[in-house]
């Protein structure tokens, strides 16, 4: 029986002129990627930032934006969104910026976001997890 849908699959594909190699992959589809991914690590310099919040998350929606929201240990929240798109193990963000859209890209390895940015002649360096 699994052949027979096997073959009935195939034959489809190539009666319709269905282009395997255009497909979207499994990865595509189900979009792993996209989930909520919480602070690990805030660095700008040698100072450690992270203890100054409550809470830091990175959400990455299946549609393809993003979501960058903040909880001081204060009480003021914000948050900051845009696009993403993610090719292997880069990942790229657009947003507004000074009246016009900005890229920026960072490493996407192992289920981590990590962000590397130099900001005022010193590193900016955040690492995101979905996994605790």
């Amino acid at each position: 029986m699994r052949k027979l849908c096997g073959a009935l699959l195939l034959a489809c594909a190539l009666l319709t002129g269905c282009d395997v190699g255009e497909m979207s992959s499994l990865k595509d589809i189900s979009r792993p990627y996209a989930a909520e991914y919480r602070c690990k690590k805030l660095l700008f310099g040698s100072d450690d930032l992270l203890g100054r919040f409550d809470d830091v998350k990175l959400t990455l929606s299946g549609d393809g934006s993003f979501t960058l929201s903040y909880a001081e240990s204060g009480g003021k929240t914000g948050e900051f969104s845009g696009g993403y798109r993610l090719d292997g193990e880069t990942i790229s963000f657009s947003f507004p910026a000074e009246g016009k859209e900005r890229s920026i890209a960072f490493r996407y390895e192992h289920g981590a976001v990590i962000l590397q940015y130099l900001l005022g002649g010193k590193l900016l360096y955040a690492e995101f997890s979905a996994t605790d």
